[in-house]
C-alpha cells in the first residue's frame, strides 16, 4: 500500500505545477513558442536560483535583525529593512539565472519567456518547499498555505517576467528595482502578521492582490511587446 504521505506530497507537487500552468494561461498565453522542453534548463535554474538566493538571504537577514534591534529600531522598520532585504536577494539571482540562460542559449529563446521559466522554476520549487515536502511528509492538507502558493507561484512568474523585460529593454536596473520592491510588497504583509499586528486572513488577501497586481503589469508588458511584432 503506498504510504499516505506519498498521496499527499503528490498532489500538491501537482496543484502547484497546475498553478503555474494557470497563471501562464491567463496572463501570458502563447508565450512558450516552439518546443517546450527547451525551457526546462530555465526552469530548473530558477529552482536553483531559490535555492541559493535563501543561502545568501538569511544570515544577511539575521544580521540586519540583530543590528537594528542593537539600535532599538522599531519592529516595522525592522521588518521593513527585513522584507526589502529577501526582494534584493531573491530578484538579484533571478536576474542572474535570467542572463545565464540567455547567454548559454543565445539567441534561440527570447528574454520574456527565460523570464517566465525562471520564475515558473522559482515559484513551484519555493511551493514545493515550503508546503508539499514539510506537509506532504507528514500527511496534512493546509488549504490555506495552498491559497497562499496560488498567490506566490503567480507572484513569481510575473516577477521573473519583470526582470526579464529590464533585460529586455536593457534597463535592468530600472526593472529590478521594481520587481525587488513588488516582492518586498508581498512579504511586508507576511512579516505584519508574524507580528501579530495584522490577522491572517488580511494577509492572505493583501499579498494576493500584489501578486494580482504585478500579473497585471507583467501582462501588460508582454501585450505591449506581442503587438510590436
Amino acid at each position: 500500500m503506498v504510504p499516505r504521505a506519498v498521496y499527499f506530497t503528490v498532489g500538491y507537487s501537482l496543484l502547484f505545477l497546475i498553478f503555474g500552468v494557470l497563471w501562464l494561461w491567463v496572463f501570458f498565453r502563447g508565450a512558450f513558442a516552439g518546443r517546450k522542453a527547451l525551457y526546462l534548463p530555465a526552469i530548473s535554474t530558477g529552482a536553483l536560483a531559490f535555492t541559493g538566493a535563501l543561502l545568501l538571504q538569511t544570515p544577511v537577514q539575521i544580521y540586519a535583525n540583530t543590528l537594528l534591534t542593537t539600535w532599538g529600531a522599531s519592529l516595522l522598520l525592522t521588518g521593513a529593512v527585513t522584507v526589502l532585504i529577501s526582494g534584493l536577494v531573491q530578484e538579484a539571482f533571478r536576474m542572474l539565472a535570467i542572463w545565464l540562460n540567455r547567454f548559454i542559449n543565445g539567441e534561440r529563446l527570447g528574454w520574456l519567456p527565460l523570464g517566465l521559466a525562471v520564475g515558473f522554476g522559482f515559484g513551484v520549487w519555493e511551493a514545493w518547499r515550503l508546503v508539499a515536502i514539510p506537509f506532504g511528509k507528514n500527511g496534512v492538507w493546509m488549504p490555506l498555505a495552498v491559497f497562499e502558493r496560488l498567490s506566490a507561484i503567480g507572484l513569481h512568474l510575473a516577477l521573473g517576467f519583470i526582470v526579464a523585460y529590464g533585460w529586455l529593454k536593457a534597463q535592468p536596473g530600472r526593472y529590478f528595482l521594481l520587481a525587488a520592491l513588488l516582492h518586498a510588497a508581498a512579504n511586508f504583509w507576511a512579516m505584519l502578521y508574524l507580528g501579530r499586528i495584522i490577522g491572517i486572513w488580511p494577509t492572505e488577501i493583501a499579498i494576493f492582490a500584489v501578486s494580482l497586481l504585478s500579473l497585471f503589469l507583467a501582462a501588460r508588458l508582454y501585450h505591449r511587446e506581442s503587438n510590436r511584432v
